[in-house]
């Protein structure tokens, strides 16, 4: 799995840990497993960017019976978007994770990193529309609003 940016790198839309299916193969998702709340798609209009964005859907579990729950700190998520020159957190809050949190996220690494296996992968190519884009710019205002702190 590669990132075409290498400015922003990878949006996290939604990150979860330690899951256990329940007998009718559900996933609950308690409060301390919800990592990344989830954050819908909301690309940019087609006439804006030339191409659909692509959203990957990833399950994974340890490499390893005895690897145990997996832990992951804002730290760790930090981490991930050094590299990325627009990915920087500024104000972060550990309490919000705005778009900008969000930004420079490496599925690769953070699988790697935590030594998981990748069950299951599928996507999505969602195209933008002018609803899209206005989900956009409210994710990018906010963004600005806790990260620069306008209010």
């Amino acid at each position: 799995m590669q990132t075409n940016d290498t400015a922003f790198g990878q949006v996290r839309h939604w990150l979860a840990i330690n899951l256990t299916p329940t007998p009718d193969g559900t996933l609950p998702v308690s409060p301390e497993s919800n990592i990344s709340p989830y954050v819908g798609p909301a690309p940019l209009p087609n006439y804006l960017y030339d191409r659909p964005h692509r959203y990957v859907f990833i399950l994974a579990r340890p490499a390893t019976e005895s690897a145990g729950q997996v832990s992951v700190s804002a730290e760790e998520l930090r981490e991930l978007q050094r590299p990325y020159a627009l990915a920087v957190s500024g104000k972060q809050k550990e309490e919000v994770q705005d778009l900008k949190d969000r930004w420079g996220f490496n599925a690769r690494r953070f699988l790697e990193g935590k030594g998981l296996r990748v069950e299951a992968v599928t996507f999505m190519r969602v195209g933008g529309t002018a609803r899209s884009a206005v989900a956009n710019v409210g994710l990018m205002a906010q963004a600005a609003v806790d990260k620069v702190g306008f209010f």
